[in-house]
């Protein structure tokens, strides 16, 4: 391979990966649900920017949500692999290379996801703002280019050493760690669906929630449910995931009403109980997880009844947010109703119709192997 085209053969590498792993997140129930979701939410936002007031109140929430999306997808890549300061310390030109090839292809990726955005936010902004196009499209530009600006800023600091100035050395350690940070963050989000080689998991200890744990250990009789919840907890990536998701399903019940609200929470509240599943396999490679005299359906259970009381929470905190949004009786009735019994089916029926596809499908690929 010649040196003049790493940048392409790493990022064509780099989206092999992507796609590799895509089609584990997107099977055929996820797809449906999705949707279903991109439908429903459509048919909530267009509610929404047509019955918006136009006051103080409203545009000052649509000029936060604009300087929000900023906040997404701002950091820059650089390709740059653990040994590249190392093997070509000989022809740092190269690196050279790579890393402003890499630049401008962050600048231009991350500029596209700030376009899409605005201009999903182009009703709103026509509804609150102004009804002039050319005037839309200018701010559209402007703000694209700032999110390029923002995402060369970024890569610029970080090439330097800390307290350096004008200085052209570049801190490529630091390059190497904020690339893995990078890629940590993108593979954590596949590896919620598939075991991604690679990735470990960061872990925290979370001491607010010590006495959960505590009140967990108190069930003797299967003590993997201690250890799913301590992993559920301290293994960062689902407690951030069913904390985002109970978030964005406040929102929508807060912005929606109806069966449309309904619906939206079911499949918000399926995203959830699938992205948990994996957490049924954390223990897999620990040797005396298997010592344990437990059976396989003592095991599936462990899991049901470690994730369940967080399952419970996120539909307590959306029924909460609906009722205080509609005030209505009858609708709140129909999301608890519907919440409780589909929510039952996915945790005591559909996970453990996937814990025991994903087991057999293991256990067939390491006979064949």
């Amino acid at each position: 391979m010649k040196l003049t085209y790493l940048f392409k053969d790493r990022l064509a590498k780099r989206w092999q990966q992507y796609l590799k792993y895509l089609r584990y997140v997107f099977n055929d129930h996820a797809v449906l649900a999705l949707f279903i979701l991109a439908g429903a939410g459509g048919l909530a936002y267009q509610s929404l920017w047509q019955n918006a007031p136009i006051n103080i109140w409203t545009k000052s929430i649509l000029l936060i949500v604009i300087l929000v999306t900023f906040v997404f997808f701002k950091n820059p890549t650089n390709l740059i692999k653990q040994a590249d300061p190392t093997a070509l310390l000989g022809d740092e030109a190269v690196l050279r290379t790579l890393l402003k090839q890499a630049t401008i292809y962050s600048m231009i990726v991350n500029g596209i996801v700030e376009g899409i955005l605005l201009v999903a936010l182009w009703p709103m902004m026509f509804h609150l703002l102004t009804n002039s196009l050319a005037l839309i499209l200018i701010s559209t530009v402007i703000l694209i280019a700032l999110k390029m600006l923002l995402t060369y800023i970024i890569a610029s600091k970080q090439r330097l050493f800390p307290d350096t100035t004008d200085s052209k050395l570049i801190n490529w350690r630091h390059l190497v760690m904020t690339e893995e940070n990078h890629q940590f963050i993108v593979l954590s989000f596949y590896n919620l669906f598939i075991d991604v080689p690679g990735i470990t998991p960061k872990i925290k200890r979370q001491s607010w929630a010590d006495s959960f744990i505590k009140m967990w250990g108190k069930h003797v009789h299967n003590p993997l449910i201690k250890l799913y919840v301590t992993a559920f907890i301290r293994r960062t990536q689902y407690i951030k995931l069913w904390f985002r998701l109970t978030i964005f399903g406040g929102f929508a019940a807060w912005f929606t009403t109806g069966w449309l609200q309904t619906i939206l929470l079911i499949i918000l509240f399926y995203l959830l109980v699938l992205q948990l599943i994996p957490l049924s396999n954390v223990h897999k490679h620990i040797v005396f997880n298997f010592l344990y005299p437990i059976t396989s359906r003592q095991r599936i259970q462990a899991f049901q009844y470690a994730i369940l009381p967080w399952l419970a929470i996120t539909q307590l905190i959306w029924l909460i947010i609906a009722f205080m949004a509609t005030t209505s009786i009858n609708l709140l009735l129909q999301n608890l109703i519907c919440l409780v019994v589909i929510g039952g089916v996915l945790v005591f029926w559909y996970t453990k119709q996937k814990i025991n596809k994903s087991t057999q499908r293991r256990n067939t690929r390491a006979f064949t192997k």
